[in-house]
């Protein structure tokens, strides 16, 4: 006698594109592109068509006209109570003064044709930008934008120095000027000053005070070679006895500190300094900057955590620590945290000491809401644990591992956090970490994901999307061919409303569902099919089925159209109030094993709550 069994999917999450369609779990879909969850809907939570792309505008080369330019970086700076986008777009820094939309092209914002053409890092600190691109360390203030070594600041290296040498150790060099101080207590006697090093710049100025007065060129003479500085008359000693009374200002470079810092690929804000990395000839190496000061780099200020061979990919901020992740290495030393110390004869240090973790970083870490995730070539990874105890990774991706490590360009993976979403950009494409929606898996907990790509005509005509920015519930795009595009829930297509090949195609489709029994051949009751949608304005929605006896069969067309007055499509309208819906699906099919509902749009947005099918077991499977 036949059985009915009533299949009920509710609770629905997000992919798995790891586990053989049989075997996903029933909530979730081995088949979901463009789908996501809007936490901030009034309707409440169900799987939904992502937000569409809406162009704001394009950036073209401003020397070469025809010669697209591909967006590097952005960073949103408020200044004033207004908003300021800074779009670096290949050797170009432009601004845009958000949310206003200056037209098709956007060069008449330009800054500077001086940027590096690669990936920019920005970190805003004090009320002003702070940007590294490999090349440049520059610092803008809502107005101007200038090398940070412009305004470096010169320090006294040396204070109560004797004419003929000694005197106490005072400030670091600077790595980002040349320029550095010796102050001197004058005996009334000398005429020979000598500085604190040899061999001074050939073509550095020197500059001479007596009691904060600056000296004429004919009251001394200098000895570059052998740092000795010979006056025509020996300085008096000064009103107040010990009181240093002279200050000899000049220029001695040390070696490649000029590069030290611009050519550093990455920086973060960490207790109110800056932390530099990234540079190729420091692979290594840390440095940071002193307190509250940009300006002033001293050239002891840097770490170096593992070997040299091994280069540091990525670092974030999280439970008052540092974390630096590297590249994998023999040596198995890839994952290094500072913290901040207090020594008693160099003030606030930030001694570098090593997890105990293994697994290698290949392109980006972060602190997503609290947990300290990394990229290693397995996928996205956690640390669990804390600098006491012994610390564990927890892979957090694999629902989507086959398909996510499998991407080209891994290494230069991008991440941002948005709406509660950590969105990895690989090659184009998004993968979003729902941190809502998580569950226990191997070695911890890991989340739920969904999968946003989008389409051939759309890459064409505007480039894969290389760079992001979220802020404010935004998200904004950039693009290989300089297009600035942002997400946008008014619109269901990606940049021209205009073209059929830019609308979005999103599915979320049930597992090959076996209904808890192999050995039993099923029928489907043809009545017992229904599925809760989200009213959507000129939503539609398709469904089909297949089974492992028969290949994909569209059902039929719906409807998800509520009655709002706003951008009606009179052809595909419903007279619902409702939030929600209701779709009726009547499905005929016999002797099957498995079977697969699939709903899905080519054209309009929809959203799915809970979808049912009712089928009958019948006799053994006899054969397939």
């Amino acid at each position: 006698m036949a059985t009915l069994m009533t299949r009920i999917y509710s609770n629905l999450a997000g992919c798995d594109f790891t586990n053989d369609p049989a075997k996903v779990a029933l909530n979730r879909s081995p088949n979901c592109v463009n789908m996501y969850k809007d936490y901030t809907d009034t309707q409440g939570n169900c799987v939904q068509t992502r937000q569409g792309l809406a162009l704001v505008f394009q950036y073209i080369n401003p020397d070469e006209t025809l010669d697209l330019i591909k967006i590097n970086g952005m960073c949103r700076y408020v200044k004033d109570g207004n908003t300021i986008i800074l779009v670096h777009a290949k050797n170009y820094l432009f601004f845009w003064e958000y949310p206003s939309d200056f037209g098709y092209e956007q060069n008449q914002n330009l800054i500077t044709k001086n940027m590096n053409d690669a990936r920019s890092c920005f970190a805003i600190f004090n009320n002003k930008v702070y940007i590294n691109d490999g090349k440049n360390y520059l610092v803008y203030d809502g107005t101007t934008l200038t090398d940070v070594s412009e305004d470096a600041f010169v320090p006294t290296t040396t204070i109560s120095r004797r004419p003929d040498g000694g005197g106490v150790i005072y400030q670091a060099v600077n790595v980002l000027t040349s320029r550095r101080k010796n102050s001197f207590c004058a005996d009334g006697e000398s005429t020979d000053y000598y500085l604190d090093t040899t061999l001074l710049d050939e073509d550095g100025e020197v500059k001479v005070y007596v009691n904060d007065i600056l000296q004429e060129a004919t009251a001394y003479s200098v000895n570059k070679v052998t740092g000795c500085i010979t006056f025509t008359e020996a300085p008096e000693k000064p009103l107040t006895e010990g009181q240093d009374n002279v200050v000899i200002e000049f220029s001695k470079a040390g070696t490649d500190y000029a590069t030290r810092i611009p050519n550093c690929t990455k920086n973060i804000v960490f207790d109110n300094r800056i932390f530099f990395t990234g540079n190729p000839q420091y692979k290594n190496a840390i440095f940071h900057c002193e307190l509250n000061d940009p300006a002033y780099i001293s050239d002891l200020a840097y770490y170096q955590d593992g070997i040299s061979d091994s280069a540091i990919k990525s670092f974030t901020v999280g439970n008052n620590l540092l974390w630096v992740f590297k590249e994998p290495s023999q040596q198995r030393d890839t994952i290094f945290y500072h913290s901040p110390t207090i020594d008693s004869e160099a003030g606030k240090i930030y001694p570098s000491a090593q997890g105990n973790i293994s697994l290698g970083c290949v392109s980006e870490c972060v602190n997503f809401n609290d947990d300290i995730v990394f990229v290693s070539p397995l996928g996205l990874e956690g640390i669990t644990g804390n600098i006491t105890d012994e610390q564990l990774v927890s892979h957090r991706s694999s629902l989507i591992d086959t398909k996510f490590i499998n991407e080209n360009n891994f290494e230069d993976l991008q991440m941002c956090e948005w709406r509660g979403y950590l969105i990895c950009l690989v090659n184009g494409h998004m993968y979003l970490a729902d941190s809502r929606q998580i569950y226990n898996g191997v070695k911890g907990y890991e989340y739920e994901w969904y999968y946003w790509n989008f389409s051939d005509k759309f890459v064409a005509t505007y480039g894969n999307i290389c760079s992001m920015i979220s802020f404010d519930e935004e998200l904004i795009v950039g693009t290989e061919k300089g297009y600035i595009l942002k997400f946008d829930s008014s619109v269901n297509y990606d940049g021209n409303r205009h073209s059929e090949d830019m609308k979005i195609y999103s599915c979320w489709q049930t597992p090959d569902d076996i209904f808890g029994d192999t050995n039993n051949l099923k029928t489907t009751n043809k009545r017992g099919g229904i599925a809760k949608i989200k009213t959507i304005p000129n939503g539609k929605i398709t469904v089909s089925v297949q089974t492992n006896k028969k290949p994909e069969k569209v059902i039929k067309e719906y409807s998800a159209t509520g009655f709002d007055f706003n951008n009606i499509d009179f052809e595909n309208f419903a007279f619902t109030t409702k939030d929600m819906s209701y779709i009726v699906y009547k499905i005929k099919m016999k002797k099957f094993i498995d079977l697969s509902l699939k709903f899905y749009s080519n054209e309009s947005p929809f959203g799915l709550y809970d979808a049912t099918i009712e089928v009958f077991t019948g006799s053994y499977v006899k054969r397939t």
